[in-house]
């Protein structure tokens, strides 16, 4: 996009949704062609995996990793819940494969961007927001926990608390961003206009309070997460509608599994994202210049 500054008072947020992911990681992609980088951004769970890619300045990358590595066996399934503590091989994404797939970490740590990674602490319930560089911890592992998610997770701990995926207490960090007093703000959603979630049925309630009876605050947001993701997006398409944000949700419903194995799929999904990220760039350009 020539001739275009981006203004410094933006923000991106990244949706999270497993696999589904792979629609964000084409949008950014399209992005990152376009020379298009926010000055902040903020991610949760698989959202945040795309934005560690989108910091460094690596288009390609987050799919390059989940299409070559979907069916390996360190990257998802019960080794990588052995070596890494979640049934997605996070510690494997993170520490390991940047040792065969390059990964810009001076542009990633110094390249002046912002960047935001949500977590759910068990002790409180609550959203927890990481920013890179204020830390005193490795900020991987505030990724690595951010998209931990419940049930087939160990929790992470950071300094004196522990952590679950971040989609539990805010599944986009919209009131983050809010606080933050951004004049535009920017959604990538992995969710098609108009989805709202049913609440879970007995079996899953029961199953939440087996492993996390004891973390009674923590309980009681795996418990409201569908009212408060639902009263969330009547909230965004309220704005959007006023013209306060700009969302870019798929077109159509996303017809993958949770998890996908399916790479043609994948791909299909990834290019998805490319190709209605770049159909929506002309109104995005207008909506960062009004």
């Amino acid at each position: 996009m020539e001739n275009f500054t981006m203004p410094q008072s933006a923000a991106l947020l990244l949706e999270g949704g497993s696999l589904r992911g792979l629609y964000t990681a084409g949008a950014l992609d399209t992005l990152m062609e376009e020379n298009l980088y926010f000055p902040a951004v903020a991610g949760v769970s698989a959202g945040a995996l795309n934005a560690v890619n989108y910091v460094a300045h690596e288009p390609g990358r987050s799919a390059s990793i989940n299409l070559r590595y979907r069916r390996d066996p360190r990257y998802f399934g019960p080794m990588a819940a052995f070596n890494g503590g979640s049934l997605f091989g996070l510690n494997f994404m993170l520490r390991d494969i940047p040792n065969v797939v390059p990964f810009d970490s001076d542009t990633f740590y110094n390249g002046g961007q912002r960047m935001v990674a949500v977590a759910t602490c068990l002790e409180t319930g609550k959203a927890a927001y990481f920013e890179k560089g204020k830390t005193d911890f490795d900020f991987l592992e505030a990724v690595r926990a951010s998209a931990s998610l419940p049930l087939v997770s160990v929790p992470v701990h950071l300094g004196k608390f522990t952590y679950l995926d971040g989609g539990c207490s805010c599944p986009i960090p919209l009131h983050w961003a809010q606080t933050e007093g951004f004049e535009k703000t920017v959604i990538i959603t992995t969710r098609h206009k108009g989805f709202r979630k049913t609440l879970p049925g007995q079996r899953m309630v029961n199953l939440y309070d087996d492993f996390y009876g004891d973390r009674t605050l923590f309980l009681a947001t795996l418990l409201t997460q569908e009212v408060r993701y639902n009263a969330l997006m009547d909230e965004i398409d309220t704005l959007e509608e006023a013209g306060k944000l700009f969302v870019l949700r798929p077109a159509e419903p996303i017809e993958i599994g949770r998890f996908e194995k399916n790479t043609e799929k994948l791909l299909d999904l990834y290019n998805r994202g490319r190709r209605e990220m770049r159909a929506q760039l002309a109104a995005l350009q207008a909506y960062l210049q009004a």
